[in-house]
């Protein structure tokens, strides 16, 4: 499988450190999850704990996407709205390649969910293009490459670091490298329960949004053992052979898993479908969708879509649905 890894900071004004967490797991997160080529999704919040730390957090967290192959993100679009939001969320120019299909060409349901989460990763995350740029996002297609090969528990705290090589090195080099040497030398340090490598997929470069060359990740029993690592002569060591193989500043991420989408995962329907539509009134209004509660279509409209597999997400925040009826409501809207 192909692994993507997606760093972010939160949005500068729109949310406190803990309602951008919680609206990053709870509404946003399932919200992706219906992309349909999408076979696995881990989210990892950085926690608040770790922050001043050693190692010290630089993003507010970062997912990772699975998917069967390498799948670029390239399509063609005349939508002024489409164009913006790509260029804030991509860091590209929005002229997409020749031969990239246009956003008409795909099915209805899924170019409406490319511009709901589209919309959503806006107001959640900093897509502002004011300088510098280079802490503010990730975007690195890779494939895992495991080291050490431990069991690995949800309360475990895992350290997610995102590098990029040298100049000087090539591809073959700085890969080799870090597998052979350096992966022998990380394996060794204290407490230290799984280690896996996520190498740069080379025909990623091309498409332009390869911010990084990889990234590794390092599981430990609790925060106070992977701080405790850190302070190691192995750990030392490990540090002193990483200065002549990765560009700084690394990208550090310290969090627990949470994983969003898993191999078995399947549709779920939000409640709706065991529901009458006066339920799906009266939840509305409980919710807070004054404007839905009010409409004398939308409960039939909710219904029909959750039975459809269209009702992206609703949550006391956002409603999406991405049939016809192309619902997006927050609550006092």
């Amino acid at each position: 499988m192909i692994k993507v890894a997606a760093a972010a900071q939160r949005h500068p004004t729109n949310r406190s450190l803990a309602d951008f967490h919680r609206y990053w797991a709870e509404s946003h997160g399932p919200l992706f999850a219906n992309t349909k080529s999408l076979r696995r999704y881990v989210q990892h919040l950085t926690l608040p704990e770790a922050y001043g730390g050693d190692p010290a957090p630089t993003y507010d967290g970062v997912s990772m996407f699975w998917y069967d192959e390498y799948e670029p993100f390239d399509v063609a679009t005349d939508d002024p709205e489409i164009l913006e939001l790509l260029t804030a969320v991509l860091g590209l120019s929005p002229a997409p390649p020749d031969d990239a299909p246009p956003l008409s060409s795909l099915p209805a349901d899924v170019a409406a969910l490319v511009h709901e989460v589209l919309k959503d990763d806006c107001q959640l995350f900093d897509r502002s293009t004011a300088w510098p740029m280079h802490a503010k996002r990730t975007a690195v297609w890779a494939r895992e490459r495991v080291i050490v090969d431990g069991e690995t528990q949800p309360e475990m705290v895992k350290a997610v670091f995102i590098a990029s090589k040298l100049p000087g090195l090539t591809f073959d080099e700085f890969f080799d490298r870090w597998a052979t040497h350096h992966g022998p030398l990380a394996a060794q340090v204290p407490g230290l329960r799984r280690y896996v490598q996520n190498h740069g997929l080379l025909e990623a470069y091309a498409g332009r949004r390869q911010t990084h060359d990889g990234w590794s990740e390092v599981w430990f029993d609790d925060l106070a053992s992977l701080q405790a690592a850190v302070r190691s002569d192995e750990w030392r060591a490990l540090r002193e052979d990483g200065a002549s193989l990765f560009a700084q500043p690394l990208g550090v991420v310290v969090a627990r898993e949470r994983v969003q989408k898993d191999l078995d995962w399947a549709y779920h329907d939000w409640g709706v479908g065991a529901l009458s539509e006066d339920e799906v009134r009266r939840r509305l209004a409980d919710d807070g969708y004054a404007a839905l509660a009010a409409d004398p279509d939308a409960p039939a409209r909710i219904k029909r879509a959750a039975a459809r597999q269209a009702l992206a997400v609703w949550t006391r925040e956002h409603l999406v649905t991405i049939d016809e009826s192309r619902i997006d409501a927050r609550p006092g809207s």
